[in-house]
């Protein structure tokens, strides 16, 4: 791949913020029929979106549920033992207020946080973008200035993807503003749930461009 051909795989991992935005968006227990119809709802409106982030993190999973960033160009979702099982204790934790913004959840029952995991996470990641996951994360990654867990989830975007010769661009797309400015090292792609829905729609747009139907 040369610097001016654009690549031909892309691996994403979405930071549990992004899972977490979507089913408190949706509510229990999580449904694809629920987020097919609030993704049609919010597809038009604007980007970033106006009042409300968490529609960006929906809009990011729904631009990608196709497992192509365009026609010439794959594109597989991925996780990790991490990212699965914070997902899993965050949608159970309970959702009190009082409770500091880090041990806050969702307050899902257990039975509705392992639907999540498994109906939307591992149906997006495995059935619908043929990815998969990294397990065990060995350490950490860019930690500090990342705390452990934020580093966990650099280190599953760093690691994940095909083993194969073919280059590989890498993503990792969170809303956590401090990930944000913190991870941002040349090898994986850092952004947030907004400008990830616009670089696919630019990319579907030239590739409409260049080979029209």
């Amino acid at each position: 791949m040369t610097a001016q051909e654009p690549p031909r795989s892309h691996t994403v991992v979405f930071d549990v913020n992004v899972y977490l935005d979507v089913a408190r968006l949706l509510g229990p227990p999580f449904d694809w029929d629920r987020f097919a119809v609030m993704a049609h709802a919010t597809r038009a409106e604007p980007l970033p979106h106006l009042s409300d982030g968490r529609k960006d993190s929906l809009r990011a999973i729904a631009v990608s549920m196709s497992g192509s960033v365009c026609k010439h160009q794959r594109l597989q979702v991925w996780t990790s033992h991490h990212i699965d099982g914070l997902v899993v204790h965050k949608a159970s934790s309970p959702a009190d207020v009082a409770l500091p913004a880090e041990r806050r959840g969702l307050g899902w029952s257990d039975g509705q946080a392992r639907l999540l995991l498994q109906g939307f996470v591992h149906t997006l990641v495995f059935d619908m973008t043929s990815g998969g996951t990294l397990g065990k994360v060995a350490s950490p990654w860019g930690s500090p200035p990342l705390d452990h867990e934020d580093g966990c989830v650099y280190a599953t975007a760093r690691d994940a993807g095909p083993d194969e010769e073919e280059p590989v661009a890498r993503y990792c797309v969170t809303r956590d503003v401090d990930f944000l400015r913190s991870a941002q090292f040349s090898n994986v792609t850092t952004l947030d749930p907004a400008a990830w829905v616009e670089y696919v729609r630019l990319s579907r747009r030239r590739d409409s461009a260049l080979f029209p139907r």
